[in-house]
């Protein structure tokens, strides 16, 4: 039974310390919205932007990390606004969901109010770069290492 155990628990940590390294990011960008927007990823790799105001949780957006264009975040001086984009292969990656219309809409974009403190998003670009840049890596090194599933013939 000890053969098996060793196996096991490497298995356990790997993810758990791809999961470690995200976190401090995570703390970080929900520090800086102060609770207006609460950044996690879930179980499918997918970066997930829960939105509240005073009337409550009004909206969520959900993106695959790896559609997402890592250089894509920019400040949006018009909406005074962070923008997300997608990247050129995947025009609609971005499921947003508004809780009060129970509509989802597909699109290519995103956008974030300012957090207070931070002028221009300067902290928030840098933030999610950092972020959707590690995990994409992340991803890679994982596709790399998993053989393919081989084609059956006819």
């Amino acid at each position: 039974m000890r053969i098996w155990t060793t196996p096991l628990l490497l298995i356990a940590v790997v993810p758990s310390n791809a999961q470690d390294q995200r976190q401090p990011l995570l703390a970080e960008l929900n520090t800086l919205y102060r609770g207006e927007v609460k950044f996690r990823i879930d179980k499918d790799d997918r970066l997930v932007a829960d939105f509240f105001d005073a009337s409550g949780h009004f909206r969520q957006d959900a993106v695959y990390i790896e559609y997402l264009d890592s250089t894509g975040f920019r400040f949006n001086a018009e909406e005074n606004a962070v923008v997300m984009n997608c990247n050129a292969a995947n025009a609609n990656c971005i499921e947003k969901e508004i809780f009060k219309l129970n509509v989802i809409r597909h699109t290519g974009r995103s956008n974030f109010p300012v957090p207070r403190g931070d002028s221009e998003g300067r902290n928030t670009i840098t933030t999610l770069g950092r972020l959707v840049g590690q995990v994409q890596v992340e991803m890679a090194r994982v596709a790399a290492e998993t053989h393919a599933r081989p084609m059956r013939k006819k």
